[in-house]
């Protein structure tokens, strides 16, 4: 799989953020499971991106159980995809 181009990132970060129901969610692990996947796919020149979504360890915390979970499914829709190009 190619990297992630820059406009890629912007725009998948948009999207989770837009996506978020409660302030909580910028700091949920299931957001920043998938931010984690996204700098992966990225290049290293892009991880500036990233930058804003840092929070230390001790602020994070564990899945709220919402139903939809946004980030989660976004996160879940991504590697779906991923999977589906990597096995073409």
């Amino acid at each position: 799989m190619t990297k992630l181009t820059r406009e890629d990132i912007q725009a998948m970060l948009q999207g989770a953020e837009v996506s978020f129901p409660h302030g909580e969610c910028n700091t949920c692990e299931c957001f920043h499971g998938y931010l984690a996947q996204l700098r992966i796919d990225s290049d290293s020149a892009d991880k500036d991106l990233f930058t804003p979504y840092k929070v230390d360890r001790k602020d994070m915390h564990h899945c709220l159980g919402c139903d939809p979970c946004p980030p989660g499914d976004l996160y879940a829709e991504y590697m779906q995809k991923k999977q589906k190009l990597t096995t073409l």
